[in-house]
Formats: structure tokens, C-alpha cells, sequence
């Protein structure tokens, strides 16, 4: 018996006679393999329908963009036959640079087209239809010469005719007046229409003429003048030929392509119903394959699910019910599992009864333990929080330092740009009379220029390189002139509906720094107050001296001492918890884009504030409206009594000689076209390395220098080796942006005033004169 089994057992047995499939090892390698058999058969049709539909799915993407390509050409060949007309007509300057490029433009997608295209005979008639425009265009250029031909020719045969008419009417003949008015008249008719009857008739008419001339009382010259007209009618006729027989060759070339492109279309069409038919035949076999491999996969999945559910699922139900009530507090309850059993999930189960056990003796120590961790985890928490803040604020003042230098040197550059814009608009209008009917479009690229100018002005407060000039001023004087302003009188025009309660301290302290950017952070607060609000709203502004005692801990950290403090408040939608920490950064906004602004306003009051040495607090939430305080340092000094602007007799050079230092040439050209127009002598170079040169071959007067001058040496060493040639030499600076230290070592060593770029005539003017006064003391 036993060796009748031993010689024939199936293949799920072993040799001693217990089943292979005991484990669960073993039966999810059964498991596996009725799945990767089931899933292989599955995966490999759909690969092969896949396969197929790209193919299809390929062919018919060429074939639908061949079609729209080869419309796309039909239209721009159609389009060049327009300009082509223009062209041979002459009645747009720009028919021939429009009728090159729509060449270009269809010879370089016919190129694209053979690359992209898999069919030979789309491809032999697409390199058919290049070799046709290439004769297309010579023909086209042959018959624009014929064309210019024929009008130099008839302007020489009216100059003859002139000349003709002025012989017989000097001789005054009048047996010539009848052979000249019928002249005259077959003349006219041959230029409305140069066929063969015309220029036939022209030419018996003008024999007539001529045998009428020949009499000795004629002029000499007729006769020749009449040799020169039928010679260049002849000329003219015969290019007439040939204008109309190459007309007859662009058209035979039009007909040729036009239909080469419908040939193309026809077989796209074809060639994309037969791919659609293929992929219709796939579809249907994919079908019945399908139908196949869903109840093979069906009956491998019932399979499956018995013996899972036989040898896996119950006992681990099993084991679920026992961790139910464990969950439950009731500890004691264990997996019943026979000896017997080997399998893994047996195994399992009373490995779960040893934890159990285990378990049960661990609780109370888990508890111990649990109470401490909570205590640390308190005090952890309490510190991450304190660190997280810090380093918030400290990734917000980084952020806005990146883009600001970033901000700094795009403003550089642009005020480089901006100078012309604004230079030579004002050196025109000078000149200009004021009835001229192009001064108000100078005058409106000036002011457009002086905008760009602010816009650049305010990248330069962000980039904190915007403020280098220091004045005593009042924040109750910037709101009121801010207020009386027509800014303000067109945003409140706008918002009629928003009303402005005004709170000011009558004695509030001044303070120092730049009146032009403190009355920048006032507007750009106010208005944005105003446009948060939707409807009917208020705005408050007020002004305060306090004295911080303790140090103010809120979104910007407030130091102790004495500030005027400046607070714009709204009653609009507020600002939500999540952009908090992005208001200040250049280019955040919730509103519409496009609607008001550069997208810079509180990044510009940021750097503001900052290079003011102030603090700002903002406190908001959303659907109750924001309140922005600003906090600035005070002085005890005064107001200093600021003159109206000098005419332009008063700051006019008596010939001084003037070194412009500066790497842009366009900044040079400015700046020479200025000083030269005030009277004085200009000399430009282009480094401080040529302006050493040019003082050791000639002295100037006074130099103007520009302080960054890449590669070589900058505005600050080209001023310091001129004072070791001429010391004491008078200079200003002239720069795009200050770079602050270096400014005030070139102002140290003697430098008299700094213009920021784009100046005016009148700001150079002044500064060049500050400078010499200075020499002159």
C-alpha cells in the first residue's frame, strides 16, 4: 500500500505523504502563480492592443496633423499671392519684407512636414511642392524686376514725350498739332492698356508724326527725340511680353501647388480612414479576448478565494476576535490553536498569546513611564514653539534681503535705461517752440519715463539702497500734503463711499530721513486701506508720540524709546492667518491682477521702514479689517526752510571743462548733451582707468564720476588716484543707486554732492555747479 502511494503521488504531496501546501508560504506561491498566470494572459493582450492602438493612435495623429498643416500652408500661400499683388503693385513699403518672411515661413514648415512624415508619397509630393516654391519665388522676383523695368522705362518714354512736345510747341509749328494730339491721345490709350493694337496704333500714329517732322523746317532735335520714343516703346512692349508670360508661369505655379496641396489632403483623408477602419478591427478581436480573459480570471479568482478563505481567513479571524477583546480589557482571552497545526498563522497566534502574557506584566511600568514622557514632551513643546518663532522672523528678514539685492541691481540697471527716457526728452523740450505740435508727445514720453523712474525707485527702497539722503521732516506734514494731493483726490474720486477720519497730534515730534519715500509708505498704506474695503467704509489715520517703555513683542519686535508712531486702520475684509507672513514680500497680492499698482507697495514700505531704523505692527483678522502701525525714531531738531527752483540762467557754465566717468554710453552721450547745452566743455571716457589718462594728458574742471564701473576700478579709487594728479580736484557722483559706504568715502575725500540717475538738467547743472563753488572756496 504504501509503496502504491509512494510511486504515485500527485504533485502537491511529498514523498511522506503530507501535502505540500501546509504552510502558508506554500499556498500563497500557489496563490502567485494562478495570479501571474491569470494576470500574464490578461497583461499581454492588453499590451498587444495597446501596442496596436499606438500604432494606430500615431498613424492618425500624423494624418490629422498633416491635414491641418497643409491647411495651415494653403492659407499662408494664400496669403503670400496677397502680398504678391501688393508687392508687383508697390502700394506698401513693407509688401517685400512680409512677402520674404511668409517664404521663409512656408519653406521652413515644408521642411518640418518631409521630417515629421512617414509616408513616401505625402513625401515625394511635399518635396515636389518646395521645388515649386523655389520657382514660385524666383518668378515672383523676375517679374518684380520686369515690373520696376517697365516703370523706369515709362518714365523715360513721358520724358521724351515731354521733350517732343516742348520742341513743336517752340517751333510752333502747328502742321505738327494734329500728328501730336493724335500722338498724345494713342499715348494715353497704350499706358491704360499695353496690348498689341495699342502699341500698334502708337507706333502708325507716330510715324505720321515723325514723316511730319522731317521737313526742314523742323527742329533738329524732334527727330531724335522721336528715334529715342519708338526705341523705348519697342523696350517697353516687349516687357510687357515678358511681364505676361511670366505672369502665365506664376499662375501655372499656383494651379500646380494649390493642387499638390489638395492631392495631400485627399490622401491624409484616406490614409486616416483606413488607420480608423484598423483600429475598429482591433477593437472587436480586443473584445472577444476580453470576454475569454474575464472568465478564465473568474474561475482563478473562485480559486483563490477558497483557499484563502479556508486556510487564511478564518484563523486570523480568529486571532481578530482575541485582539477585539484584549481592546475590550478582557487580558486573559488567548487563541485556541491545535498543536497539530504548523502554519505560519498558527505560529502567529501563539506567539500573540506569549505577548499577551508579556503584556500584561509591562502595563504598569508603561504607565510610569507614560507620565514623565508627558511632563518633557510639555517642555519640549514649549521651546520649539519659542524657537519656531524666531526662526520665522529671521527667514522673513533673509527673504526680503535676497530680493532685495536682487531688486537692487535690476533697478541699477534699468536706471541706466531710463536715463535716456527722461534726459532727452527735457534737452528737446528746451529747444522746442510751444506751439509745436510735437511738444505735448515729448512731454508724455517724459512723464512716462519719470513714472518707469518711480517704479525704479521703489525697487531701490526695497533693495535698501534707496535712501541716502537724510532731511528733517514730519509725519502730520506728509499725511497733509499726501491728503491735498490730486492722487488722493482721484483715489477718494473713485471710492466715494469710503470716508477718512483724520487723528493727528498737533505736536508730534519730527523725524530724519527721506520726506520722497516716507510720503510713498503714507500713500501706498492709504490706498491699499482703501482698496481692501468693498462698499461703504472708513479709513483712520492717526499720528502719536509714545514712548516705549518695555519692549513691544508682535510681528515686528519694538525696542524701548521715544517714536512717532503713524496708524492707518481700515474697516475691510482683513488679512487672512496664511498670508501674514507674505504681505511684506514683493509681488504678493490678493488683488486682481492688473487692477492698481506694481505689486511693490508693502514690500516699498517695508524698506522704508527698515532703512529708517523703525519697526512695524500689523494687526489683522479676516472679515474685521487691519490696522498698520508704523514706528519711527525722533529728532530734536528743526525744519529746514527748502527755496523754489532756480532758472536755468542761474546754474549755466561759462565754458569750465567737464570729465564725464562712466561705463554706459548712453549715459555718457546724456550727460554730454546736457553739460554741453549749459555752456560747458565736455570729455567722456568709458573707465576710471581712461579718465587717470585723459587728467595726466589734460586737467578738467570738475569730474562727474559713476561709482560701479565693472570690470575695472570703481567711481571711489578713480577719485582718489585724480586727488594724488590734482589735489583737490572738484567731483560729484552720479549713480544709479547709492551704495552707501562707498559714496560717503568718496563725499570724505571731497566729492561734493551725489544725483541719483535719471537726472535732470537742472539737478547736473546745480551739482556741477555746487562743485565748483566748492573749488572756488
Amino acid at each position: 500500500m504504501s509503496t502504491w502511494y509512494s510511486g504515485n503521488l500527485p504533485f502537491f504531496y511529498s514523498t511522506s505523504g503530507q501535502s505540500v501546501f501546509r504552510s502558508i508560504n506554500s499556498k500563497f506561491y500557489l496563490i502567485a502563480f494562478l495570479l501571474t498566470l491569470s494576470f500574464g494572459f490578461g497583461y499581454a493582450i492588453l499590451a498587444y492592443f495597446q501596442l496596436q492602438q499606438q500604432l494606430s493612435s500615431r498613424l492618425a495623429q500624423e494624418a490629422i496633423v498633416l491635414e491641418r498643416d497643409i491647411s495651415t500652408l494653403t492659407e499662408l500661400f494664400s496669403e503670400i499671392r496677397f502680398w504678391e499683388k501688393v508687392l508687383l503693385t508697390q502700394n506698401d513699403a513693407d509688401a517685400d519684407i512680409r512677402f520674404g518672411k511668409l517664404t521663409e515661413d512656408i519653406s521652413h514648415r515644408l521642411k518640418l512636414l518631409q521630417q515629421n512624415n512617414s509616408d513616401p508619397v505625402t513625401d515625394l509630393t511635399l518635396k515636389q511642392i518646395a521645388s515649386h516654391m523655389e520657382n514660385y519665388g524666383s518668378a515672383v522676383s523676375h517679374l518684380i524686376q520686369l515690373k520696376t523695368q517697365q516703370r523706369l522705362q515709362a518714365a523715360q518714354m513721358e520724358t521724351s514725350y515731354r521733350s517732343m512736345v516742348s520742341v513743336i510747341l517752340a517751333t510752333n509749328n502747328i502742321d505738327l498739332y494734329k500728328p501730336l494730339f493724335n500722338f498724345t491721345h494713342f499715348f494715353l490709350n497704350y499706358q491704360t492698356a499695353k496690348d498689341f493694337p495699342k502699341y500698334q496704333a502708337l507706333k502708325l500714329v507716330g510715324n505720321a508724326l515723325g514723316s511730319a517732322a522731317s521737313s526742314p523746317a523742323s527742329d533738329s532735335r524732334l527727330g531724335n527725340y522721336m528715334k529715342t520714343f519708338d526705341n523705348l516703346l519697342n523696350e517697353n512692349f516687349q516687357t510687357e511680353l515678358d511681364i505676361t508670360e511670366r505672369n502665365h508661369k506664376v499662375e501655372e505655379l499656383n494651379q500646380v501647388i494649390r493642387a499638390s496641396f489638395g492631392q495631400i489632403s485627399i490622401s491624409s483623408e484616406q490614409r486616416l480612414a483606413g488607420i480608423m477602419q484598423e483600429s475598429e478591427k482591433i477593437r472587436l478581436n480586443l473584445q472577444h479576448l476580453f470576454t475569454l480573459s474575464s472568465f478564465l480570471g473568474i474561475l482563478v479568482l473562485l480559486i483563490i478565494l477558497a483557499i484563502i478563505s479556508r486556510n487564511i481567513i478564518l484563523p486570523i479571524r480568529s486571532i481578530a476576535r482575541v485582539m477585539q477583546q484584549v481592546k475590550s480589557g478582557e487580558l486573559q482571552a488567548r487563541f485556541a490553536s491545535s498543536k497539530e497545526s504548523k502554519d505560519e498563522i498558527h505560529q502567529f497566534g501563539r506567539a500573540f498569546n506569549e505577548m499577551l502574557d508579556t503584556l500584561e506584566d509591562n502595563n504598569l511600568t508603561l504607565i510610569q513611564y507614560q507620565q514623565q514622557l508627558e511632563q518633557k514632551i510639555n517642555e519640549l513643546s514649549e521651546r520649539e514653539q519659542e524657537s519656531r518663532q524666531l526662526a520665522a522672523q529671521l527667514q522673513r528678514v533673509e527673504k526680503m534681503e535676497a530680493i532685495g539685492t536682487l531688486a537692487g541691481g535690476v533697478a541699477h540697471d534699468l536706471n541706466n535705461i531710463l536715463s535716456g527716457i527722461v534726459s532727452y526728452p527735457e534737452l528737446l523740450l528746451l529747444d522746442m517752440p510751444k506751439e509745436s505740435p510735437y511738444r505735448k508727445s515729448i512731454e508724455i514720453i517724459q512723464q512716462s519715463g519719470q513714472k518707469a523712474a518711480s517704479i525704479v525707485q521703489d525697487l531701490l527702497t526695497l533693495a535698501r539702497r534707496g535712501v541716502p539722503v537724510w532731511e528733517v521732516t514730519n509725519l502730520n506734514r506728509l499725511v497733509e500734503e499726501y491728503l491735498a494731493s490730486p492722487v488722493y483726490t482721484k483715489l477718494t474720486d473713485h471710492n466715494p463711499e469710503i470716508s477718512i477720519d483724520l487723528h493727528l497730534q498737533s505736536d508730534l515730534f519730527n523725524i530724519k530721513g527721506s520726506p520722497v519715500h516716507l510720503a510713498k509708505t503714507i500713500m501706498n498704506l492709504i490706498s491699499n486701506a482703501v482698496e481692501s474695503i468693498k462698499g461703504p467704509g472708513k479709513v483712520i489715520i492717526r499720528t502719536e508720540n509714545r514712548y516705549i517703555s518695555l519692549p513691544i513683542v508682535g510681528y515686528d519686535n519694538v525696542k524701548q524709546g521715544d517714536y512717532a508712531v503713524l496708524s492707518v486702520a481700515d474697516t475691510g475684509s482683513g488679512i487672512g492667518a496664511a498670508d501674514m507672513d507674505k504681505i511684506f514680500e514683493p509681488f504678493f497680492t490678493r488683488k486682481v491682477m492688473g487692477t492698481s499698482g506694481s505689486g511693490l507697495g508693502l514690500a516699498v514700505v517695508w524698506g522704508t521702514v527698515k532703512d529708517h531704523q523703525g519697526y512695524i505692527d500689523v494687526q489683522s483678522s479676516a472679515g474685521k479689517g487691519t490696522t498698520f502701525t508704523l514706528y519711527f525714531p525722533i529728532t530734536r531738531e528743526e525744519f529746514e526752510v527748502s527755496e523754489d527752483a532756480p532758472p536755468l540762467e542761474t546754474y549755466m557754465g561759462h565754458g569750465e571743462s567737464v570729465l564725464v566717468v562712466d561705463d554706459v554710453e548712453s549715459q555718457r552721450k546724456i550727460a554730454s548733451a546736457m553739460l554741453t547745452k549749459l555752456g560747458y566743455r565736455v570729455t567722456t571716457v568709458a573707465s576710471g582707468e581712461e579718465a587717470i589718462l585723459q587728467l595726466q594728458r589734460e586737467p578738467a574742471d570738475i569730474l562727474i564720476l559713476d561709482m560701479l564701473m565693472p570690470p575695472g576700478i570703481d567711481g571711489l579709487e578713480t577719485y582718489r588716484q585724480a586727488l594724488e594728479l590734482y589735489p583737490g580736484q572738484p567731483a560729484i557722483i552720479a549713480s544709479g543707486y547709492s551704495e552707501t559706504e562707498r559714496v560717503r568715502k568718496t563725499q570724505k575725500l571731497g566729492a561734493a554732492m551725489y544725483i541719483k540717475k535719471p537726472y535732470s538738467i537742472e539737478q547736473i547743472g546745480l551739482a556741477v555747479q555746487a562743485g565748483l563753488q566748492q573749488k572756488n572756496n
